[in-house]
């Protein structure tokens, strides 16, 4: 809303939660090690991706990471000091609460709040969490009271289908795991150099005191492994988890060195920083393409052959929404999961566009996968207009 309903305003709106989710990893590392932490866990996650890639984009990974590092930072600094602060124990739930709401894999956070939660073995400091969830929860029961059962298949059926579909790729999600920390890019380098610093502290028992971070990416690592399809821009939340304790150790460790040695790393420190920043600038010069033509030829078709109150149907949203149109809810998010795992099987498909009388329907990806879907479309749509690999389905005059 602050930004306006517009590509460049929801991507700006993107872009602010992204840095958010800087200074939420600044604020966690910062009070569990101090200030150089901060800074270091703050940097690398600036420069790790697909976390910069992903910053501007219209998905819900970024914001649903940001969301668990917020609960996380929440929850180090409610029981930061020797008495629990039970307002911010109660807004660590309710945060966690959301990021859940945002994407599922956000339980990877559960982790470290549940560690911070149960150290001083209370009942109350265990509570206070639990009512922020709780009364989130409540808001979403009774808010959403009369689709319960949609909302728990659209959620979570939606996910256990998915995994017994086709995972696109012939990497395995342990290959992909191990290949997050890219040897090519400073944030591969700074992140291997922070899990070895953390584990040669820990063995000379002299630990950074950065394990709830640690814990966050064990949780992520754990998700991750288990996705299916899993997919490059839900590396996000690995990514994250593993740069912020890693650049917060990898500070750490300059800042217990003498003086000389220090400096020398942080200068270091700051070139690989500055040398990841150059190359992600370069990978998202690449990606700054205009939208395809066909595309923007295919708006212009929606535009004319429907009113401003009509559904319309494709499995490109942008083309509705730059066509100022509404798509029917269950065909907004025409994924892998849901159209080529068949989650929303073709009839089903082809059931929903009948019940939106929609007047337009475009194809130009995955509903072209499925030959049934394009059958239903060309017998209940006799016009037909094709540009590139779009075509739009026109209803009778």
């Amino acid at each position: 809303m602050p930004f306006g309903n517009t590509v460049t305003g929801i991507r700006t709106g993107m872009l602010v939660i992204a840095l958010l989710g800087l200074v939420a990893a600044w604020a966690i590392a910062r009070a569990l090690a101090g200030p150089a932490a901060g800074l270091g866990a703050a940097a690398l996650l600036a420069v790790a991706p697909p976390y910069p890639t992903l910053a501007a984009t219209v998905e819900s990974d970024p914001p649903a990471t940001v969301l668990a590092l917020i609960a996380i930072a929440v929850a180090v600094h409610a029981y930061r000091r020797i008495r629990t602060r039970p307002e911010l124990a109660v807004a660590t739930g309710a945060l966690f609460a959301l990021a859940l709401s945002v994407k599922l894999f956000a339980v990877a956070a559960a982790l470290p709040i549940a560690a911070l939660a149960l150290r001083r073995r209370r009942v109350a400091d265990a509570a206070w969490p639990l009512a922020g969830f709780a009364a989130v929860l409540l808001a979403f029961v009774v808010g959403y009271r009369h689709v319960l059962h949609e909302v728990w298949q659209g959620v979570f059926g939606a996910h256990l289908s998915a995994r017994g579909g086709h995972q696109p790729g012939s990497q395995s999600n342990l290959d992909r795991i191990v290949h997050v920390p890219d040897l090519h890019t400073p944030f591969g380098l700074l992140g291997v150099a922070g899990l070895a610093l953390a584990l040669a502290w820990l063995v000379r028992r002299r630990p950074l005191r950065l394990w709830p971070l640690w814990l966050f990416t064990v949780g992520a690592a754990a998700f991750t492994l288990t996705m299916r399809p899993l997919l490059d821009h839900h590396l996000v939340l690995l990514a994250t988890a593993l740069a912020v304790p890693s650049g917060a150790a990898v500070a750490l460790t300059l800042a217990r060195l003498p003086r000389r040695p220090a400096a020398a790393g942080a200068l270091v420190l700051a070139a690989l920083i500055a040398a990841g920043l150059y190359q992600e600038h370069r990978r998202l010069s690449r990606n700054a393409v205009p939208e395809p033509v066909d595309y923007r030829w295919a708006v212009r078709q929606v535009a004319a052959h429907s009113a401003p109150g009509d559904l319309v149907v494709s499995d490109i949203p942008s083309i509705p929404y730059l066509a100022h149109r509404r798509m029917p809810g269950q065909l907004i998010d025409s994924s892998i999961a849901r159209i080529v795992n068949e989650y929303l099987k073709p009839g089903d498909v082809l059931r929903l566009i009948d019940a939106s009388h929609a007047p337009v329907v475009v194809v130009g990806r995955l509903f072209a996968t499925k030959p049934e879907i394009v059958r239903g479309l060309e017998h209940r749509y006799p016009r037909r207009l094709r540009q590139g690999d779009v075509t739009v389905y026109l209803r009778a005059r």
